[in-house]
Parts: C-alpha cells; sequence; structure tokens
C-alpha cells in the first residue's frame, strides 16, 4: 500500500481535482484522493492491475483511456459484497497533464456492472447485451506515438456532427450502419448494428427525454481527436426532463443528470464503434433511485452466494 501511494503521489499533483461516481464524487487533492479511492480499492482488490484498451491524447494536455480494473475482490467496496473471485469493472478516464504531473481527472468506473457481477441485480434487465466490453476490432486503440492531426480533427468533427443530427432523419448516414458497435453502460448494454442500437437505446432514450437537444445544458469538459479515435467528457454531459418511462422507471418530470464520456473509432468517413461510459448509480439518484439504498436492502434480506458468470 505504502509504495502503490509512493507511485500515485509522483504522478499526481497535490493538489489534484478529481471527479468519479457516485458514492465518491468529488476529492480535492492527493491526501483525500488516496484515503477516499485508492486505499480502499488496493485493499479490496490486493491484486489489482490496471489495462487499458483505448489511450489517446494528441496534441492537448488532456488524455483519454477506456479499461478495466481487475482483481480478486477480497473485502466489501462501497458496501459491494466481496466475493472472493476475479473481478472486471470496466472504466472511461480523463486527465489533464501539466509539468508532468496530473492535475484534473474525471473517471467513471462501471460500479452498476460490478455490483451485477456480485450477483445483485438492482434494474431491470438490460435491452442491450451484458458483460465483458471488447476493445477496438482493430485492436489499435493504444495511441504512443505521433499521428496526423488532421485525422484527429475528421474524426472529432464526425462525432459532433453527428451528435448535431440526434433527432433527424439523417443520423444513420454518420455510422457503419451494417457493423457498427455501441457499447453502453451496465443497465443499458451493448448494441451491434443501427437497427438494435436504435431499438435498444436511441429510441428510449428519446421517449424518455424528449427535450434533450432542445434544452441541452450541460457541462462540456475537455474532448480529445488523435487518428481514427476521438472522445469527449460532460460532468454532466446531459440534462434533461424525465419525461417518459426509462429503463423499467416511469416519468418523475425530474430534471436528471447523464456524467458520461464517449469514445469513437471511424474508420473512412463513418464511425464504427462507440463506448460510452455512464455513471449510472448517479443518473438514477438523480431520478430519485437510490440504488445503494436498494444494494443495503437486497444484501441484508438476501445475501447472495451465487455469482453470474461473466
Amino acid at each position: 500500500a505504502d509504495e502503490a501511494a509512493d507511485v500515485i503521489r509522483s504522478y499526481v499533483d497535490a493538489e489534484v481535482s478529481w471527479h468519479g461516481p457516485h458514492p465518491i464524487n468529488d476529492l480535492n487533492g492527493v491526501d483525500a484522493l488516496l484515503s477516499e479511492f485508492w486505499q480502499p480499492l488496493l485493499a479490496s482488490f490486493p491484486d489489482l492491475h490496471r489495462t487499458c484498451e483505448i489511450f489517446i491524447g494528441g496534441h492537448v494536455h488532456w488524455v483519454a483511456a477506456i479499461g478495466y480494473f481487475s482483481g480478486t475482490f477480497s473485502r466489501d467496496w462501497l458496501g459491494i459484497p466481496a466475493t472472493g473471485r476475479e473481478m472486471h469493472i470496466r472504466f472511461g478516464e480523463f486527465s489533464a497533464v501539466y509539468r508532468g504531473k496530473i492535475v484534473v481527472t474525471y473517471i467513471i468506473p462501471d460500479l452498476l456492472d460490478l455490483i451485477r457481477q456480485a450477483g445483485y441485480q438492482l434494474v431491470p434487465p438490460s435491452l442491450g447485451k451484458e458483460g465483458i466490453i471488447t476493445g477496438p476490432m482493430t485492436g489499435d486503440g493504444v495511441l504512443l506515438t505521433p499521428h496526423d492531426d488532421a485525422e484527429g480533427a475528421k474524426t472529432l468533427e464526425l462525432a459532433k456532427v453527428m451528435c448535431a443530427n440526434l433527432r433527424t432523419p439523417q443520423l444513420d448516414t454518420f455510422w457503419d450502419t451494417e457493423r457498427m458497435m455501441w457499447y453502453g453502460p451496465s443497465g443499458i448494454g451493448t448494441t451491434r448494428g443501427f437497427a438494435e442500437f436504435w431499438d435498444k437505446h436511441e429510441s428510449p432514450f428519446d421517449h424518455a427525454f424528449p427535450c434533450y437537444g432542445t434544452h441541452f445544458s450541460g457541462r462540456h469538459v475537455a474532448e480529445v481527436g488523435e487518428g481514427n479515435y476521438a472522445a469527449w467528457v460532460g460532468w454532466p454531459s446531459i440534462r434533461a426532463h424525465h419525461s417518459g418511462e426509462y429503463l423499467g422507471y416511469p416519468p418523475t418530470g425530474r430534471l436528471v443528470e447523464w456524467r458520461l464520456m464517449d469514445f469513437y473509432r471511424r474508420e473512412g468517413n463513418l464511425i464504427i464503434e462507440n463506448w460510452v461510459p455512464v455513471d449510472m448509480v448517479h443518473l438514477f439518484l438523480t431520478m430519485g433511485v437510490d440504488l445503494f439504498a436498494s444494494l443495503r436492502s437486497q444484501v441484508s434480506s438476501n445475501p447472495c452466494t451465487e455469482v453470474p458468470a461473466r
């Protein structure tokens, strides 16, 4: 633990501003980051290791990554019961680096998926497929050498124009409609092809949040484009009124928030892959649903002994 703390201090600024998932949320300074996030995480997963499927930056201070924390779940973490088995926590992350130190981080570990792996179902089954989310089909998402700036700008611009057309009949013209993969968070799931993406994510979302796109008021924090990849983070990225049924929950009329990231891969002039980490626990909290309270209730009334297969 001391060695890990020394490594973290060597790369993270003493006054780092860190933003993570509910119930951890915002931490200020490396001491708080160690005591509230890293030390509890490492105590619960003593053999923890991190792998990246995407790592991009370009000529900006921000770097962005998609990957997994993996390790043996030996001790309860955040009230999630330990399983004694290897678990895989997927994450999306943006960090700003100045003068060789990380000064700002936004990170979304998929806690709802970890809870699902531990054997507790807090929301209705996903319309999409649950389980391990793969990296890019091409296996070239970790970019450690310089790439043509124009290509990164092209990828970022394509993703932006696509998002500007989310509510138009032209939406499918920005995607490889037959081969596209959309990798959503636990609770929504993964889809293949445009028709499945539309049926299992975009159409239910549009029904539940019809004001999105007309009364959008999220906070865009950072964006990067490098080679065939682009990404951005918003905190929250979306604010919209919950006006229709969503993920099994009736409309509340509440103004809900989506802390999320988008990672894109482009082939030619089309988007072919899109990874979307979302802080689902925080999203449900803004809908008036405390998933960690639901977890505590399930754990106390029916401790889980069967852990689902990945």
